[in-house]
């Protein structure tokens, strides 16, 4: 797939930011997910890589680049979590924010961030959960959540279909891999 650009929900990012994702199939099970932003390092909080990553969850609260896919027609999704620190999770929702509980397939996520003056970029490969397996074709949408120096937070999403940043919303599933 392309780069796809994501759009901040509202104004609350700062205009000279630009944020791009890519998500790509591997193979029948796997996934590579590529995200770039260019924004200064001294107005956005873009954590260190820790020594010791982990799964853990609510990384949404900071920076955190997301994956949200599913099968077209069936009511189940993923959310993928990603955090440039390396920590990471991957839930599965039976329907719209409905039975959130950890993918338990999903041991591990690998993952390579990297952060420059004006530029901080996140590479991350992992398994697709069995469910998807059979799928020749996901929906998806890419998005993230920066927290910003100033304390505030911007929602960025391919595509935004609600009056709020809402990633869950079916509709805004709009990429198909």
């Amino acid at each position: 797939m392309t780069w796809q650009q994501l759009i901040p929900f509202g104004d609350t990012a700062p205009a000279h930011w630009c944020l791009q994702a890519r998500l790509n199939r591997l193979s029948t099970s796997s996934l590579a997910l590529d995200y770039d932003l260019v924004a200064s390092a001294a107005e956005v909080i873009w954590p260190d890589t820790s020594t010791s990553p982990q799964r853990r969850d609510e990384l949404w609260h900071s920076t955190c680049l997301e994956l949200f896919i599913a099968t077209p027609g069936s009511a189940p999704y993923w959310e993928i979590n990603l955090s440039p620190n390396g920590d990471w999770n991957v839930y599965q929702l039976s329907g719209y924010r409905q039975g959130l509980q950890p993918e338990p397939c999903i041991e591990c996520v690998q993952m390579n961030a990297q952060s420059a003056a004006d530029r901080h970029q996140l590479h991350a490969t992992l398994e697709l959960p069995p469910a998807l397996l059979a799928a020749s074709t996901l929906q998806a949408n890419l998005c993230a959540v920066l927290q910003h120096v100033n304390t505030t937070t911007s929602y960025w999403a391919v595509c935004h279909t609600s009056h709020e940043a809402d990633f869950h919303a079916r509709s805004g599933f709009v990429l198909e891999v």
